[in-house]
């Protein structure tokens, strides 16, 4: 595996030093499989780091440059945000070491809005990240039926090989989240073979997701799936359908699964014999005190679970407990800076993927003139999936501490570059040379005239 791992990092990092665009997937491949992680070897190498630097030489050199989009803007402030919390950090190297990962994360999506300038290029980027996800799938289920598996709560839950996948949770929400980019690539006039190949990719992941025995990341998917349907036009088709899916999963479902998702019915039980949900309120009190000790900027990205440890942890005890929830990490990590920026940010996202659903339909009008190209299904319900995996996350963000995963920057990059796709496909058609539109008619010839009226 590690040749073969080789193999397709030498091919990515020789092809992206011609082509930017082969640059940001290759990139995009590994910060989801993360080969250093995998083998130290290419950790040595720092794989990552060669590759953003080759893909960034490379797009500069070839005379591009970064575009920027209102809501990259808002990634960018909510970045500056991440920043300013490092001066008056409760550990300033830790916020350091952490906002440099982040970085990361903000450089590829700066790479994917300057590179993805066509409607192909953006297709190629949705399947490359649905596959990528069936990846993670697939290596989990391999590593759980080897008997490789976290038991917490009485329940063997799938996790996978490395950060981006290596918690239950994780892997679980990265999955819930994906999955409405994966369904658009299962719709006509999508190809036989892509159809059944995601329909696969579904599969499997819907699987892994019930075994990471994640029940934020369940919820969030069935929130996702009730809004589809219900804004569906074949609601009355899909209810009956998912109801006898439902029961026959929930047939096949091992019990201490079954036994783990029954909590959800019961919050009384959940709330007096669950230590994880007392922990977690616990936690959020101690974001609170977070939030209060410096509300500008807060105690710094990467410090929650230190700081509650050694300071704000509202028993006699100590308990190193990172927030359990979004809103109490943007609070206690970035104060009122990172609040501002990132309501902003989420705000943004949603109106431009409304913003480009408009356009599209702009678009599919001049199409019936004559004038362009129609936009096809897979395009044309892209902004309602990407709103959808935002519903996802911000719900899921009540129990989770998801704040700087990618899946929120990637959403926002695909947002910013349909943006700039749509923008250029409905501006003007160019005018006329200024040189062409001044030329001055020829002056009328009198004798010439007089002749021809002779």
């Amino acid at each position: 595996m590690i040749v073969v791992c080789g193999v397709l990092l030498l091919v990515g990092v020789t092809w992206s030093l011609s082509n930017p665009f082969v640059g940001m997937v290759t990139l995009m491949g590994i910060n989801m499989v993360q080969p250093g992680e995998l083998y130290p070897v290419y950790n040595i190498l720092h794989v990552e780091r060669v590759e953003a630097l080759i893909a960034l030489i490379v797009l500069f050199a070839r005379g591009n440059r970064f575009q920027y989009p209102k809501v990259t803007k808002w990634v960018l402030y909510f970045f500056a945000a991440v920043v300013a919390s490092i001066p008056l950090a409760f550990w300033v190297s830790n916020s350091i070491d952490s906002a440099e990962d982040f970085g990361k994360i903000i450089i590829l999506h700066l790479l994917l809005v300057a590179v993805v300038l066509s409607r192909r290029r953006l297709r190629i980027v949705l399947i490359a990240l649905s596959l990528l996800v069936g990846y993670l799938s697939i290596s989990s289920l391999i590593q759980y039926f080897q008997g490789n598996f976290n038991h917490t709560m009485g329940v063997d839950r799938i996790a996978g090989l490395t950060g981006a996948s290596n918690s239950p949770d994780t892997l679980g929400l990265t999955i819930a989240t994906a999955l409405p980019i994966m369904f658009l690539f299962t719709l006509k006039p999508a190809k036989l073979g892509m159809r059944l190949l995601m329909w696969l990719d579904i599969g499997l992941c819907l699987w892994t997701l019930l075994l990471t025995g994640s029940r934020g990341s369940l919820l969030s998917f069935m929130l996702i799936l009730i809004i589809a349907v219900f804004i569906s036009r074949k609601r009355l088709i899909l209810l009956p359908a998912i109801a006898v899916l439902t029961v026959v999963i929930w047939t096949a479902l091992p019990a201490q699964y079954k036994a783990r998702y029954a909590t959800l019915s019961d919050p009384t039980e959940e709330a007096t014999n669950d230590m994880s949900y007392t922990n977690r309120l616990l936690s959020w009190q101690g974001g609170w005190h977070m939030f209060l000790h410096n509300p500008i900027t807060g105690i710094g990205i990467g410090n929650y679970a230190d700081a509650n440890g050694s300071q704000y942890w509202p028993e006699p005890r100590h308990v190193w407990l990172d927030a359990h929830s979004l809103y109490f990490k943007l609070l206690g990590e970035l104060g009122m800076f990172g609040v501002i920026t990132f309501a902003g940010l989420v705000v943004v996202l949603w109106k431009t993927n409304n913003s480009v659903r408009r356009r599209f339909g702009e678009i599919d009008a001049r199409a019936q003139n004559g004038i362009g190209e129609a936009v096809p299904r897979w395009l044309r319900l892209l902004p309602t999936a990407s709103n959808l995996s935002v519903v996802g996350l911000l719900y899921c963000g009540y129990a989770y501490h998801d704040l700087y995963r990618s899946t929120w920057y990637f959403l926002a990059a695909v947002a910013g570059a349909a943006d700039l796709i749509t923008a250029k496909e409905l501006a003007p058609e160019a005018a006329p040379e200024p040189e062409a539109a001044a030329e001055p008619q020829a002056a009328p010839n009198p004798a010439a005239a007089y002749g021809a009226m002779a």
